[in-house]
């Protein structure tokens, strides 16, 4: 525990005038004063205290009385001067003390003052350290912030880089739609134009045919027979007629099926009697097939793809309807 420089001070004072009047007191005692010779009836005279032993045994032999201090005309003075001297002494040593004191203090207000400088210094590195530390944190953000903008702006320069080339890959598939529908609509149009050209081939076929088939029905006008009851066998047509004419055109009508059949070797041999109508036109308004179906079938589509036959003799109504007796043969 410190103790206050005063108060060790004043303790300090304390002890040495303690020690000052101890020293007064013994000086006393051990030297008393000189007695008065004749002017009292003062007697100095020492007490002996009696002497101490067993009761019982013999008696201890009394010690001589000292012998009287004859003291000094000049004790009285030293004494005094050791006093003094003594009272300097301790003086200066009560001085020594406080200036000693005094020197502690001021060491300790110094070393007070060094650790209120060190503190102070102290405080301040702490202070520039956390400066430091707040500019280095200030720096680090700035620092990521300078990253994230950069970011950013990456960010941003392929988002538009993306957007453009997605624009321009719109732009080509738009190029390239545009490309497709020309090429179809050039498709389309020559498509068109050839299906144009196929339709008129195809009409100026049909209209040769039409005109053949005329011309050929009219070069068989007079050839055309038909009996009422008339033979399937020989492919008579059924009509009212009768003579080699009529059946003349059974045969033709025969003959224009027989070129537009279609059969294979699974038809072979199976008869199948066809019968149909045809009018002034030589179109076919009526028809039907009895016997195989497949044949039959077979049969009603050459008749299909003859589609106009000669027209039938005027002389002869009852020729517009046929029925003919066909067998596939291969």
């Amino acid at each position: 525990m410190k103790i206050n420089m005063k108060v060790a001070f004043i303790l300090a004072v304390i002890l040495h005038l303690i020690i000052l009047g101890v020293l007064l007191v013994r000086v006393s005692l051990s030297k008393p004063s000189k007695p008065n010779m004749g002017q009292g009836d003062i007697m100095h005279a020492t007490f002996v205290p009696p002497a101490k032993g067993n009761p019982n045994g013999k008696a201890a032999a009394p010690k001589p009385a000292p012998a009287p201090v004859v003291e000094e005309p000049d004790t009285k003075q030293e004494q005094l001067k050791k006093q003094q001297e003594a009272k300097k002494e301790l003086e200066k040593r009560i001085e020594e003390q406080k200036i000693q004191e005094q020197k502690i203090q001021k060491q300790q207000e110094e070393a007070k003052k060094l650790a209120l400088k060190k503190a102070e210094e102290k405080k301040k590195l702490e202070e520039k350290k956390k400066l430091e530390e707040q500019k280095k944190k200030l720096e680090a953000e700035k620092k990521k912030l300078e990253e994230e903008k950069k970011k950013l702006e990456e960010k941003k320069k392929l988002e538009e880089k993306k957007k453009l080339e997605e624009k321009k890959k719109l732009e080509e598939k738009k190029k390239a739609e545009e490309a497709k529908k020309k090429a179809e609509a050039e498709a389309k149009k020559k498509a068109e134009e050839a299906a144009k050209k196929k339709a008129e081939a195809e009409a100026k076929a049909k209209a040769q045919a039409e005109a053949k088939a005329k011309a050929e029905a009219d070069s068989l006008e007079d050839d055309i027979l038909g009996t009422a009851d008339g033979d399937e066998v020989n492919g008579q047509g059924l009509g009212s007629g009768g003579g080699g004419g009529e059946a003349g055109y059974g045969d033709k009508v025969r003959g224009l099926i027989e070129q537009n059949w279609r059969i294979d070797p699974s038809m072979n041999g199976k008869k199948v009697v066809v019968t149909i109508k045809i009018g002034s036109n030589g179109i076919v308004s009526d028809e039907s097939c009895q016997g195989d179906e497949k044949v039959c079938k077979s049969a009603l589509d050459a008749i299909r793809l003859v589609g106009m036959f000669p027209a039938p003799p005027a002389t002869c109504p009852e020729c517009s309807n046929i029925k003919i007796s066909m067998t596939p043969k291969l």
